[in-house]
């Protein structure tokens, strides 16, 4: 490996959908649940459980198929709109632990762990960290790899589910290959991976152990060079730095359009903490909220400035909640709530009260 330093975590939530489902209803954990198309049953899978898919359900089958496959599943349409919600709660536990977070899809993320500072936490406590996070806050399952390369991380969290936390120490990534099969590589086209076979070069191990003659002769130059890189975790991009948001806001739907005032209030106090808990890891400050209030017809909305930005979540919500209160009187038809935080920036240092004395010359 040619960076021995870096600690790169790999969060597998696969399958996120699932887990969601079963977050938001416990009695649906062990039971084969499956996710997808509309209220009357027709569509296709969009996400399947472990028991689902050992009746051989699978992720773009059509609903009927899957009903007759796995009759005693349970089925959900599902919701995008509370995907979305929990992949933003996901990305902010990551982002509490490091501010290098890269999310290629809703299943997966990658984090950089590398102690930037000196009282930095340790890399598998960090790890441990956003696992018992995501299970208390969100009542997510994670299995987690750490290791200094992403693939190997990728890896070692495929063998740490359910709910584990395998490392890969440094030094030990090509004995840690030496016998997985080809197919880990995940993205390796089928073309590749039987020439490959071809070739003899069953494993991963065979792959970083082959002559260069061999590999070339199997696959061509070029790809010979990328397999080559990738078993020694050579040439891989580093885990992009998060940029802060300028703004962010957090939105309900009202189901009941005849919810009293104490329950709309409590909703606009609860986006309103979402939405500077969202703020925390990049420690910005809070210029402007605004309250947002629909109805069938019309859409009320109130805004107030700060001169001085808010930090705290429990004052931002006391300010979104009496933004809130006039817009919601009378409560009747709200239909949905919105609380947008703008004019974010990062606060100043402030000049000491008493600075020192400089000493008389």
């Amino acid at each position: 490996m040619k960076d021995r330093t870096r600690s790169i975590l790999h969060v597998d939530l696969d399958p996120f959908i699932v887990s969601v489902e079963r977050s938001l209803d416990r009695s649906l954990r062990e039971r084969p649940l499956v996710v997808g198309g509309g209220e009357d049953g027709s569509g296709f899978v969009a996400a399947a459980s472990e028991e689902a898919r050992e009746a051989g359900v699978r992720v773009g089958q059509p609903l009927l198929q899957a009903r007759r496959l796995s009759p005693d599943a349970v089925f959900r349409p599902g919701n995008l709109d509370t995907y979305g919600r929990v992949g933003q709660d996901v990305t902010a536990v990551l982002l509490a632990e490091s501010r290098r977070v890269e999310r290629p899809s809703a299943d997966e993320a990658y984090v950089d762990l590398t102690p930037e500072r000196p009282d930095a936490p340790r890399p598998i406590r960090a790890a441990e960290t956003i696992r018992d996070e995501l299970q208390r806050r969100l009542g997510l399952d994670a299995s987690l790899g750490l290791a200094c390369s992403r693939l190997a991380a990728r890896i070692a969290s495929g063998l740490a589910k359910p709910r584990g936390l395998l490392v890969v120490l440094p030094g030990y990534e090509l004995s840690f290959f030496a016998r997985r099969p080809i197919s880990a590589l995940g993205d390796l086209p089928p073309h590749l991976e039987a020439a490959l076979e071809r070739a003899g070069l069953a494993t991963l191990g065979d792959v970083a152990e082959a002559d260069e003659a061999v590999l070339e002769a199997a696959v061509g130059p070029r790809a010979a060079r990328g397999l080559s890189a990738a078993v020694r975790g050579e040439g891989e991009k580093a885990v992009v730095l998060a940029t802060p948001p300028t703004s962010l806001h957090e939105e309900a739907q009202v189901r009941d359009p005849r919810t009293d005032l104490e329950a709309l209030e409590q909703i606009v106090e609860a986006l309103a903490r979402r939405a500077a808990r969202r703020l925390k890891p990049f420690q910005l400050l809070v210029r402007g909220v605004t309250v947002e209030v629909r109805r069938r017809v019309a859409v009320d909305r109130k805004s107030e400035a700060f001169a001085h930005g808010l930090a705290r979540e429990g004052t931002i919500a006391e300010r979104a909640r009496a933004l809130a209160l006039p817009l919601l009187d009378p409560p009747d038809g709200v239909r949905a709530l919105l609380v947008r935080l703008s004019h974010l920036e990062t606060p100043t240092a402030q000049a000491p009260l008493f600075p020192a004395l400089r000493p008389a010359r």
